[in-house]
């Protein structure tokens, strides 16, 4: 099994201040949506948040899935806090990490790429799709955070950097046809704009 991880303590500027992790869509909130395709691979789900009591009250809606609110230990130094953090309580070996905005995530792929995780021995598989690096919506080993630990603590607070520092391995857009896994997975909603475009294209 891999423990699901929902990274949600940005700052949510770029959706003018709009908590990207309660945007409604298809009639429920972005993060519960999230949890519903977690729960079908993860029996934890851990969401890092420096609200929690803004997103807890959403959770009395979820059942048979253990899910956990957590905080920062580092607070405001992006994804590899969120990341830090949840591999402190990880009861798994693998986690399936996605930003609180990225509304199709796909439990099909996070689970064929902890497959190639586990049998490759390797700290992360990351998806690659159109030559564009993914780093959410990424399998990694719960190991990692100590490297992202070490990171923190030099000041170094870019997600990308952490790949410099583990063995991982790219899956490109290939490796999701050949399993007839749509693409569209690592879809994110950083702006107002971006959030009414993907609402339209659902309708």
């Amino acid at each position: 099994m891999i423990t699901g991880v929902i990274l949600a303590g940005g700052l949510n500027r770029r959706m003018s201040g709009r908590i990207k992790a309660l945007l409604p869509v298809q009639g429920q909130p972005l993060f519960l949506r999230q949890l519903k395709e977690m729960s079908s691979i993860c029996k934890q789900v851990i969401v890092v948040t420096n609200e929690p009591e803004v997103l807890r009250p959403h959770l009395s809606t979820v059942s048979n899935i253990n899910v956990q609110c957590i905080t920062d230990q580092y607070v405001q130094k992006g994804p590899l806090s969120g990341i830090q953090a949840a591999s402190l309580i990880a009861s798994e070996q693998h986690m399936w990490i996605v930003g609180c905005d990225m509304p199709f995530i796909s439990a099909e792929a996070a689970k064929a790429m902890a497959m190639l995780c586990q049998e490759a021995n390797l700290d992360a598989v990351i998806p690659v799709l159109d030559g564009r690096v993914h780093p959410l919506h990424g399998i990694y080993s719960r190991i990692v955070g100590s490297e992202a630990e070490v990171l923190l603590k030099q000041k170094q607070f870019r997600l990308m950097g952490l790949l410099d520092h583990i063995d991982w391995k790219a899956v490109e857009n290939d490796f999701f046809e050949r399993k007839n896994i749509p693409i569209h997975f690592a879809t994110n909603v950083n702006t107002p704009e971006e959030y009414e475009q993907m609402l339209a294209n659902l309708s």
